[in-house]
């Protein structure tokens, strides 16, 4: 439902994307899920992590704070699901950025 509702009535829009931006809300929400305190697992904390996602266009290299959590999540469970996902986003997010 969030996915469908953030295209737009009657339009397809470029599977890519509907797949990237899968992939970034099973990551967001698989780390909700697992790590975050009972507390905080909400779609208020989902919109706190998107909106941290802030992106660079003249610095490859930085992170932002999503980046920083995954990156200490890598270092607790390199095997975690939430990561391996967030991974996957990444990967074809670098893909789109570098053409």
């Amino acid at each position: 439902m969030l996915i469908a509702n953030t295209k737009g009535e009657g339009k397809s829009g470029d599977d890519f994307w509907v797949k990237a931006e899968t992939l970034l809300y099973t990551a967001l929400i698989g780390y909700i899920y697992y790590e975050a305190p009972t507390n905080e697992q909400n779609f208020s904390t989902l919109v706190e992590m998107i909106n941290a996602m802030e992106v660079r266009e003249d610095d490859e290299s930085f992170k932002n704070a999503v980046d920083l959590l995954f990156d200490a999540l890598e270092q607790k469970d390199p095997d975690h699901f939430a990561l391996r996902q967030y991974k996957k986003y990444k990967l074809a997010a670098g893909d789109i950025c570098s053409k």
